[in-house]
């Protein structure tokens, strides 16, 4: 076996509980990393630490709040000393027709799907400037890159995701610190799953679109997460890395 490629590295992953980034948690914590999981589904991300085991720590996280987000951070710090990885992939997704998306669900996507990334980068910022280190990763979508329709609040949420973490990477890249996000596509996901019952013919649609003729596994999208986490990705800031079998191509 190799040298473990995230030994010792402190990350903290929100949206923890299931689906990517549940993955992201069981993958990095057999690279080494030390982990922190927080998630609104405390006992989700409780069940999952137990699971992981070595000293990996479950909070609740509610990832539009100030005071949450410090709370997450100072346990990190106070336990490890440090923070080396975030990886803000807590979201919510709503699809409808845009005539049909009310002004409180259109907040709402955005207060998490954004407001929780920046409060998330604002946060760890500091910690990790002094470092002289750091990894941040923001998990967007291919509807980030793209237009697809029904998805105006989701599509909004994840271009915005995109653009704010490109400005972070230049501010923050004099301190060490590199700020990329992830674009995942079709991933089999408790989300996508939700989503197969309530549409299944625009779900097949959109899989027969696929190059690859399939949909991901989280497990596919956590070894991108490794990567980008890692110091073998130590000269990648600012970037966008996709992962959808060939749809943006």
């Amino acid at each position: 076996m190799g040298a473990l490629r995230l030994e010792g590295k402190v990350a903290i992953i929100t949206g923890a509980a299931g689906g990517i980034g549940a993955a992201a948690a069981r993958s990095f914590a057999r690279d080494g990393a030390l982990l922190l999981l927080t998630d609104a589904d405390e006992r989700g991300a409780r069940e999952l630490a137990d699971e992981i085991g070595a000293g990996a720590l479950a909070l609740p996280h509610d990832v539009t709040s100030e005071s949450a987000w410090a709370t997450v951070a100072s346990a990190a710090v106070e336990r490890h000393g440090r923070i080396d990885v975030l990886l803000n992939n807590a979201g919510v997704f709503l699809a409808a027709a845009l005539t049909e998306t009310s002004l409180e669900d259109f907040r709402r996507v955005l207060d998490v799907n954004v407001t929780g990334v920046f409060l998330g980068m604002r946060t760890v910022a500091p910690t990790m400037s002094a470092q002289r280190a750091g990894s941040i990763i923001n998990v967007s979508s291919v509807a980030g890159l793209t237009g697809p329709p029904f998805l105006t609040a989701y599509a909004a949420s994840k271009w915005a995701v995109r653009g704010i973490g490109k400005v972070a990477a230049k501010e923050l890249a004099q301190f060490g610190v590199r700020v990329n996000s992830l674009h995942p596509g079709q991933i089999d996901t408790d989300m996508n799953a939700r989503q197969r019952e309530e549409t299944p013919e625009l779900i097949d649609k959109l899989i027969r679109a696929i190059p690859l003729r399939r949909i991901g596994t989280p497990e596919e999208v956590a070894d991108a997460l490794v990567y980008l986490a890692c110091d073998e990705s130590v000269y990648v800031t600012g970037s966008e890395l996709v992962i959808d079998g060939g749809v943006t191509s």
